[in-house]
């Protein structure tokens, strides 16, 4: 037999390196940013190129991917409330056996949590409001803060701040016009009597075939309430102006709430419950059965009427994002027959039976809880991203009275609940303030610091 000459692969052709431009298209069609974490394990190029913020930007346009859930972030209402200090504030990362745990404890590491890099006040004396930048909201990698300008010492105009503090990159929002702020009169005072206003973030929005190498844009709300409406205004980055939304002038919330409809300040307890699904933020007040809705699309501000079951309060209850666009309802009351804890799942559905567009809760399914009511106590801290099925976080704790809530701090453990599987996972343990209406809780979901893009 005649010897293969040199360079002679036996008939099979050498290999090939494939294209940078296909590569690409190929990484880009893994379906979430932890596959894209395997994927640049694999070889120098895959990781240089998937660290790349242009396709990082049309990754997370085409799959509108959140990332995983890394933890929780807690604020207190009150400062300090008079505990003595360590009120448990800051990012509460997951820990193992979480999937998400090494991630969580990178991104802890790399970001600035305490928020040092935003700018101080150089006319404010050390300690005092003025001074302290207070976390109002956060979403998309976006955290929302703000302080009261020094020498007004106004509650309801504060000056705001949009960022990010993985990248440690901050926006400083323009004042309300004074045109605007005239039309606000009588306002309420909420959020454990710190502010006379509530500002949020709405949902980043996707950016376009066109704008991978951008930021995507901002939008902040901003309402305040009086006896009788609301008062919303909104500001986008696209043309960097605030905007007037027009609100439905039938509230009279003091002369419907009752003085035994919950354990805090009625008005405030609404107003600190605000949830988010499908587009829309949601304040539901169980007492009187309105839902007060703001469609983040339209600029709408609504007012429905949707009968809620007996036995709830607005801190008993999540609204979360249900399948096939729907509206699903967490809820748990105060009574547990035999010892149980039970964590109950409605739908909001269109009553059959009644004329016009009358909407219902459907009891879909009841979830018993790991642990007898009558030693552990819980309740629902706030709802999740709302781009995944994630429906809230539930707090476990010390038993504590029913009408006179505890506002010291306690370590808790923090788990949430899928929409779809209804399956109960530990995220951590966590040092938090007494009671929901004590503490701001917020989950935080994200990338491994290597692959994540300013969100600011």
């Amino acid at each position: 037999m005649a010897g293969r000459e040199a360079g002679d692969c036996g008939g099979e052709e050498p290999a090939r390196e494939i294209p940078d431009d296909i590569t690409g298209e190929i990484l880009l069609r893994l379906p979430s940013r932890s596959a894209l974490a395997r994927a640049a394990v694999a070889s120098c190029a895959f990781h240089a190129l998937v660290a790349s913020p242009r396709f990082l930007r049309r990754h997370r346009s085409l799959h509108r991917d959140p990332g995983s859930l890394l933890g929780v972030f807690t604020f207190p209402l009150v400062p300090d409330g008079g505990r003595g200090g360590g009120d448990g504030s800051g990012f509460h990362p997951t820990e193992p056996p979480h999937p998400a745990a090494s991630t969580a404890s990178a991104v802890a590491a790399a970001a600035d949590f305490s928020f040092g890099f935003l700018p101080a006040d150089p006319s404010a004396t050390a300690g005092s409001e003025a001074a302290e930048w207070m976390v109002r909201d956060y979403r998309d990698g976006r955290f929302l803060l703000d302080r009261v300008p020094s020498g007004t010492g106004s509650t309801v105009f504060t000056e705001l701040a949009v960022c990010d503090p993985l990248s440690r990159r901050y926006v400083l929002l323009p004042p309300i016009p004074e045109d605007l702020a005239d039309t606000v009169h009588s306002v309420l005072t909420v959020f454990g009597g710190r502010r006379a206003c509530e500002p949020f973030l709405a949902p980043a929005e996707t950016c376009g075939a066109d704008d991978v190498d951008a930021d995507p844009p901002l939008t902040v709300f901003w309402t305040a309430r009086s006896p009788r409406k609301m008062v919303a205004f909104a500001f986008s980055s696209r043309d960097g102006r605030w905007r007037a939304l027009e609100s439905p002038n039938c509230f009279i919330w003091r002369r419907h709430r009752s003085p035994f409809s919950c354990p805090m300040a009625p008005i405030s307890t609404v107003w600190n419950r605000r949830h988010y699904a499908h587009g829309c933020f949601y304040w539901v007040d169980c007492l009187t059965s309105r839902w007060l809705v703001l469609d983040g699309r339209t600029m709408e501000l609504s007012l429905a009427m949707i009968p809620s079951p007996a036995g709830y309060w607005e801190e008993h209850v999540a609204v979360v994002e249900a399948p096939d666009g729907k509206l699903g309802v967490f809820a748990h009351g105060f009574h547990h027959p035999d010892g149980k804890a039970n964590l109950h799942y409605y739908t909001i559905v269109h009553d059959k039976e009644a004329a016009g567009d009358t909407k219902r809760w459907q009891l879909e399914k009841t979830i018993q809880l790991p642990w007898p009511s009558d030693h552990r106590s819980f309740c629902l801290r706030g709802t999740a991203n709302g781009c995944l099925n994630v429906g809230l976080i539930i707090e476990v704790g010390e038993k504590k009275s029913v009408f006179m809530g505890s506002h010291r701090i306690r370590d808790a453990e923090l788990f949430k609940i899928d929409v779809k599987s209804f399956q109960l996972q530990k995220i951590c343990r966590a040092r938090c303030a007494g009671s929901a209406a004590g503490e701001c809780c917020w989950p935080y979901f994200g990338f491994p610091p290597s692959l994540s893009l300013p969100t600011v």
